[in-house]
């Protein structure tokens, strides 16, 4: 089939409703990137940002690292890599936690950070959260939120795995059995409904909640650490 928009290559995937060739599923990825950058206002000039790569998303991070740096070329953005190991960690809230817990380590001195998480991996988590009732996280379902003057940007938070495979085509996996099973189900009976992965996050909003832990940004009721860093404090005294 003939892509949509250059009319001179096979088309290889949907990229926003159209079918594109891989040429322009990766200018149609990079405009994205840099439109919501722009509109947002997200970056300023030589600003130091953290990207923080979890090793069940090695090949979107890196990607992302490459992707920004070409969009935001005119911000000269500091890009700094923080790569994190959670095979540690069995479910998907407990390798949330270690990402986010780390990204906002004081040790960075670092404001901003960036995270890799696709659409379709946002979508999964909502699901996720509304299955087990673990709606730490998800503040996530947005493209920028601020938490004790750390900003998170998720650039991909209305790009799927599809439309990516200008890319690269790989099936993402986490190591969580539920988790994984919510991303073969979506793959399964969504993957033509690319409208749904521009809309998730609006389902989000009833399950935010107010005060975050100071320390890995999961909702909390009262008191300044979750559950998990406050036993993490424990065990170190």
């Amino acid at each position: 089939m003939e892509c949509e928009h250059c009319k001179k290559r096979e088309a290889i995937t949907v990229v926003g409703g159209r079918k594109v060739c891989e040429v322009c599923a990766r200018n149609e990825i990079l405009k994205r990137i840099r439109r919501d950058a722009i509109s947002k206002k997200t970056f300023s000039y030589k600003e130091r940002v953290l990207i923080t790569i979890p090793d069940f998303l090695k090949t979107e991070g890196d990607l992302l690292k490459a992707l920004l740096m070409k969009a935001c070329y005119s911000c000269k953005l500091e890009g700094e890599v923080l790569e994190v190991t959670t095979n540690d960690q069995n479910g998907i809230v407990e390798k949330l936690w270690k990402v986010l817990r780390l990204s906002m380590n004081p040790s960075h001195n670092i404001r901003k950070v960036v995270l890799p998480f696709t659409a379709d991996f946002l979508m999964a988590y909502i699901i996720y959260a509304v299955s087990t009732k673990e709606k730490d996280y998800v503040w996530l379902l947005n493209y920028k939120h601020e938490i004790n003057g750390v900003t998170f940007v998720m650039p991909f938070f209305s790009t799927s795995q599809k439309e990516l495979s200008g890319y690269f085509t790989h099936e993402l996996v986490t190591g969580d059995p539920l988790f994984d099973s919510i991303l073969k189900w979506e793959e399964g009976n969504l993957g033509e409904n690319y409208e749904l992965f521009h809309a998730y996050w609006n389902s989000g909003k009833i399950l935010q909640g107010e005060k975050h832990c100071s320390f890995c940004g999961a909702y909390i009721r009262d008191g300044e650490a979750c559950q998990r860093c406050s036993q993490l404090t424990t065990s170190r005294l």
